[in-house]
């Protein structure tokens, strides 16, 4: 394998000059950095990363924690985040703890050990405990998109505004017409959205009884279950509004399954606009997150951070928007 110092030779200049040149450092001409850089590719040499991580004192490794790679929401925020974590020359290790704590504490003494740059801890992966603790020793560390029932006060996070998302998903049905109102919604941990939701609804001077609120767990069982619920209630609710994407599929799976329309019957808004919902029939009406704005957000703090600028204080707030595709509409004179 060529080494800087065959590039030196080849090239006739010192192992600085190389070096330099590489790094786009010092006062290297461009006609010599363009034979360096041609020497390199006909000799296919590689820069040793052990010895770049140990002159800087960086991995350039960071490490993203989450709760389940199975849920559709996860995936696409990892590989928002890997392509921004891309962007600033780091690779990224995926973890993921299956609602597990303890596997989670495994998990980080793992990382520590193997010394990643920084962490971006997503939903309920680890106690915030656990979290304050790294983050004393210097760890840098970012929460993402953390549960709505916890506050993560001093520790640096990146979020969304939950109780808007939930505003918005109310206005929408509201103002088709609909007054039967379900929920299905996964609490504690999404109490913002049903807030919200909840507080809409009362200002149109709609009640929400509690059998019009279901209990989900973010899948599409949950959602199918709850949902097979409301539909034995008289009156039959006109609208669900489902926390999650993934429980307003299930949700439509149960309406359909009894031979009930979407939205023609009963109209139906998730949350989150995983790539899935798009593409069904009828496509899902949602309260996007918007992934690449998390993900950016929270890399910009970790990097900040890492760079030796902590602040336990930072957080950022990034507001959701309503995307109305084809599962909801107009209540039915006769829903």
């Amino acid at each position: 394998m060529a080494t800087i110092y065959d590039i030196a030779k080849a090239v006739g200049v010192t192992q600085t000059t190389v070096a330099n040149a590489l790094a786009g450092k010092g006062n290297v001409s461009e006609a010599t950095r363009q034979r360096i850089l041609k020497c390199v590719q006909e000799l296919g040499y590689r820069p040793n990363e052990i010895a770049r991580s140990l002159a800087q004192g960086k991995t350039f490794t960071l490490a993203l924690i989450l709760p389940r790679i199975s849920t559709p929401f996860y995936p696409e925020m990892a590989e928002a985040v890997e392509h921004t974590a891309m962007q600033h020359d780091y690779q990224l290790l995926l973890c993921n703890t299956h609602d597990d704590a303890a596997l989670g504490r495994r998990y980080l003494e793992r990382l520590i050990s193997r010394w990643v740059d920084g962490l971006i801890v997503m939903g309920a992966s680890l106690p915030l405990d656990d979290i304050a603790a790294q983050i004393e020793r210097g760890l840098p560390v970012v929460l993402c998109d953390w549960q709505e029932n916890e506050s993560p006060d001093g520790i640096p996070h990146v979020s969304v505004d939950f109780r808007q998302a939930g505003v918005l998903a109310a206005q929408h049905l509201i103002a088709l017409g609909h007054r039967q109102l379900a929920v299905i919604v996964d609490e504690p941990m999404q109490i913002l959205r049903y807030e919200g939701f909840g507080a809409i609804a009362q200002e149109a001077g709609i009640i929400l009884p509690p059998d019009y609120v279901r209990q989900g767990y973010s899948t599409i069982e949950s959602g199918y279950t709850a949902t097979k619920t409301l539909l034995t209630l008289s009156p039959r609710p006109t609208a669900i509004f489902a926390t999650t994407d993934w429980m307003a599929l299930g949700a439509m799976q149960a309406v359909l399954e009894v031979g009930l329309r979407v939205p023609g019957d009963i109209s139906i808004v998730g949350l989150d606009d995983i790539m899935v919902s798009a593409h069904i029939s009828p496509a899902l009406t949602t309260v996007a997150i918007p992934k690449e704005q998390l993900a950016t957000a929270a890399m910009e703090i970790l990097l900040s951070q890492i760079a030796g600028q902590n602040d336990a204080s930072a957080s950022v707030v990034i507001p959701p928007h309503l995307i109305v595709r084809q599962s909801t509409a107009p209540v039915s004179i006769t829903g």
